[in-house]
Formats: C-alpha cells, structure tokens, sequence
C-alpha cells in the first residue's frame, strides 16, 4: 500500500528545519571546545558542516528526483548497488541512525524539564557497564520516555496532523531563535574580547586539521535531518520541484543560524567556563539576560527539541515501511493504517527501540556511534550518481558543479572516519559493528523466507 502525497513545500521546509535545529546546537559546543581548545576551530567546524549538509543535499537530490518514494537511501542504495547493502543502511538507521537521535533528544529534554522543574526528585541507579558502554537509568530517562510515546502516538494519527503540529513548532522556534540572536546582539551583556582574544590556530598544521576533523563529527550530528525529505519523498507534493528546493533553503536557513548562535555563544562567556559544559545554550542565555530569565530560556530550548524530535520520528519510521515492503523486514511493519494512511507498527517499533537506548548515560558517546555509522553508508549513497548514470538511469536534474559536490562530501566522511577511528576507537567500532551486524540478519531472514517457501510448496 502506498502513501498519500500531502505535504506542501512550506511543509517540507518546516520538517527539515526542525529535524535538523534540534538539541545539537544547545550542547555540541561545549563538547566541542574541550576536545578542540579552540574557538576559532569550533566556528569554522559549523561553518564546514553546514557546508557538508549543503553537498550531501544537492546531491542527495539525483538519486530523490529518480526514485521519490518514502526510504531515502534505502531505496537508491537498493537500486544503484544491491538489497543486502541497502538492509544494511535500513538495520542502521533502526538501531543508531534513528533510534539514537529520538534518544539523544529526548533525554536531552529530560535533562531540561529537570531544570526548569527543580523541586521534581532527581533520582539515578548509578553508572554500570554492559558490553563497553555505560549505562543509566534516572529521572532524565523516564522523562524523555513520554515525548517519545507522545509523537509516536500523534504520527499514528497520520503526517498531515502530525506536520500541523511540527509547523507550529517550527514557527515559534524560528521566531523565537532569530530574537534570541537579535536583542542577544543588540542588548545582551556580551564581550567580544572573548572572541578576540583567543589566539588563531595555525591552520597548516596536523593539530589543526585532526581537531577540526573530530569537531566536524558531533556538528554532523547537528546537522542530521538535511536529507530527511528524502525519507518521506513519497508523501510530498510536487516532487521533482519541492524536494531540492526545500533541502537547499532549509540548509542555507539552519547553517546561517549555527554558525551565528555560536558566535553569540562566544562573546556571552570566556571559553574556559563554556568548555565541557552540558548545557552552552543555557550558560549563555543567563550570562546574556541574567538569571531572572532562566525559565524562560530553558524552556525555549526544551521546545527546540521537542520539535526535532517530532520531525526524525516522522521520517525514521518510514524507512523500515519501505524494508517491509519490499519484503526485507518484517512484514507487518508494511502496514498502513487504512484511515490514517500511517505506518503505525513501524512508528511504534521505532519508539520502542529508542526508549532502549534512553538507558545510555553519556550522549556524546550516542554521538559518535550515531556519526561513524552514519558516514559510512551515506557515502556510499552520495556516490549513486555515478552508479545511476552507468546503469542508464537518467535524470532530468543536474547537480550543480558535477562531480564536485560528490568529491567533497564522500572526501569529507572518510577524513572524518579515519579521525574518529584514532580519536574514539571504541565508539567507531561500536558504530561499524551495528552497521556490519545487518549482514547475517538480512541473509538470516532470507534463508528463512526460503525454508518457509520450500514447506509452503512441498504442501501444496
């Protein structure tokens, strides 16, 4: 059964920007500062993601305007390689590429209901280690196990109200963040001395390039959702119109935005009290306005990331729709719901997983496995083109700079790759090791669906 195609370009560009201005921006740079000690590198390390985002969208584009159906790189890498590397991207983005992100927000926003909540207990059941990661169980987990219920339950009720309601989110938090930056600006309590003062890193040398490559690692991160409207390419309006349009301003709107909310970030505190620091955007709202406007702030940016949150349970569902269809996953995740054309069981499987992975207790290290799983298959989507046009698939759009965009993007992610691999071994191979696993599953059901044939024909 297909779905319905609803969604307008206005919608399209509301969903992109809430997938990707989530969380990310509120916390990453913090974490970026202490491993980078820079923040002249933390800037140009928005700046380079942004641009990466750019890249991968326009070229992302090829493989949507030939194939816009809800799946995203499942779907092209099916087509331009073959189904068992296209089970592999669709096991990834359940256990890590999806799954992962609902959990990083929602527990991000646990951590900012805390805050804005003092008086609620703040329990935990202290850090124990299982298989190499760290896990725990607090008030934070249990708090982002009901945004997660919540928009699940509100998306089995179909994209149209779901997207009604992540419009609304969208505007209040583009309204509400070029504010912040505007009277932040014009009135905030800021010091560019902090900004100027930092010494400019010596860009020829092998410091700087690795500590700006592993600080392009959690800005990636930042920057997922850039190519979310090609997860539900199949519910949009007017394709061959809309889904390039829509990625490219949504790109250019959210790396505009980063790159300024840092440097207001920057000039707000001196780098060694923004340095390791959960909650950046938090320190910097009550540097900026005071303490008296605390609520407020930390409110906004639990709404921030309520609406991200929103926008990637939207589209992560739809890939493991698309894997059971085409008879690769389980099948009852095919179905949609016959009045609200919804892919309910993938919807609720989805958030199954993430709450699983809410008991992780460091979100830089979901991070990092979220990114090199990420970087791997995504680099093999982005180079579909080439592999398109040799299988005779022709397209009416024509990446802009061909091959360049390509060269750039696929450059990038395996620079980044190898950084993360010395910088964080333990994590990347985590990462490789979800990505890898999908092998023996995908043969696994396929024997299985052989076996079950040979029964269904010997009966007969």
């Amino acid at each position: 059964m297909e779905l319905k195609r609803t969604l307008n370009r206005f919608d399209s560009i509301s969903l992109l920007f809430s997938s990707m201005v989530g969380s990310g921006i509120f916390f990453t740079s913090g974490f970026l500062l202490k491993e980078t000690g820079n923040l002249w590198i933390v800037l140009l390390a928005w700046g380079l993601g942004g641009f990466l985002a750019l890249s991968g969208s326009i070229t992302y584009a090829y493989a949507a305007r030939l194939l816009p159906y809800a799946g995203g790189d499942y779907v092209y890498l099916k087509i331009a390689y073959n189904p068992a590397l296209a089970f592999m991207s669709g096991w990834s983005s359940l256990l890590t590429n999806f799954s992962a992100c609902i959990s990083v927000l929602a527990l991000a926003f646990g951590k900012y209901v805390i805050l804005l909540f003092p008086s609620i207990p703040n329990w935990s059941t202290g850090t124990y280690q299982m298989l190499g990661v760290n896990w725990e169980i607090s008030t934070a987990t249990v708090i982002g196990i009901l945004p997660i219920l919540f928009f699940s339950l509100l998306n089995y009720f179909g994209i149209k109200s779901a997207v009604r309601v992540q419009n609304v989110f969208a505007l209040i938090k583009i309204i509400g963040l070029v504010l912040f930056i505007c009277i932040g600006f014009a009135i905030g309590n800021t010091n560019w001395s902090f900004l100027w003062n930092e010494p400019f890193p010596d860009i020829f040398s092998l410091s700087f390039f690795s500590k700006l490559l592993i600080g392009i690692v959690p800005v990636s991160f930042s920057y997922l959702g850039w190519n979310m409207i090609t997860y539900i390419a199949e519910e949009v309006q007017s394709p061959e119109k809309n889904l390039i349009r829509s990625a490219v301003t949504a790109c250019f709107m959210v790396t505009g935005l980063y790159v300024t909310l840092n440097l207001l970030f920057f000039v707000s505190a001196p780098s060694s009290s923004l340095a390791g620091k959960d909650g950046i955007g938090a320190i910097a709202f009550q540097n900026l306005f005071g303490t008296h406007l605390s609520l407020l702030t930390t409110g906004f940016i639990a709404w921030v990331i309520l609406g991200s949150l929103s926008a990637i349970i939207i589209g992560g569902s739809r890939v493991y729709f698309a894997m059971a269809r085409d008879g690769a996953f389980i099948e009852s995740f095919a179905r949609v719901h016959e009045k609200y054309r919804s892919p309910y069981i993938a919807i609720f499987f989805q958030a199954t997983i993430a709450i699983l992975f809410l008991g992780i207790k460091e979100i830089e290290t979901l991070l990092y496995m979220i990114t090199c799983s990420i970087l791997i298959l995504s680099s093999l989507t982005a180079a579909t083109p080439f592999r398109f046009q040799k299988l005779g698939y022709e397209s009416d759009y024509k990446i802009p700079f061909f091959p360049w965009p390509i060269v750039f993007y696929i450059s990038a992610n395996l620079a980044v790759m190898v950084v993360l691999f010395y910088e964080k071994p333990a994590n990347a191979l985590w990462g490789l090791a979800i990505t890898l696993s999908a092998l023996p599953v995908y043969y696994g059901i396929k024997h299985q669906k052989k076996v079950l044939q040979a029964k269904r024909e010997l009966v007969s």
